[in-house]
């Protein structure tokens, strides 16, 4: 197989290994801090949301393709960056996790108050989520791609 096909079935394989992490044990660590009063205005205005069910394997995917996109920002930038590698890491998931706060910022905007409570929400679950698998990432990468990080 080409070294670069093997690369990116690497890069997949541990954008699901993240994504496991993200929710199990990163879940149970939003379950007890935001995720009550971040769905509050979910259930008050079901109108704007109308999240269901049936929604879940499209929210999983577009989950795996945030945290592909940061998987592969990472390992395009880690050799340009210094300190020990949970150091690059934590470099990196903040610059995406300010990315992504940029983004929902943009778009509570367009939303009353109740609503830009989710989006506010939002932007504390990301800092929690993106310094939570910055760190894992800065451990577990080196194990997963031990001849490209040694």
């Amino acid at each position: 197989m080409r070294p670069q096909l093997i690369l990116l079935l690497k890069l997949l394989a541990y954008t699901l290994v993240l994504n496991v992490l993200r929710y199990y044990p990163g879940g149970w660590l939003e379950m007890y801090t935001i995720m009550e009063p971040m769905h509050q205005p979910m259930a008050m205005h079901p109108d704007a949301f109308g999240f269901t069910s049936s929604d879940l394997p499209a929210s999983y995917f577009y989950n795996f393709m945030l945290w592909l996109a940061v998987v592969l920002i990472f390992h395009i930038a880690k050799d340009a960056l210094t300190g020990k590698m949970i150091i690059r890491s934590l470099k990196v998931f903040a610059l995406c996790c300010l990315f992504f706060c940029s983004l929902a910022a943009v778009y509570m905007n367009h939303f009353n108050q109740d609503i830009r409570r989710f989006f506010m929400y939002s932007m504390l679950d990301a800092v929690l989520l993106f310094s939570f698998l910055g760190a894992i990432n800065g451990l577990l990468y080196p194990l997963f791609f031990k001849s490209r990080t040694t």
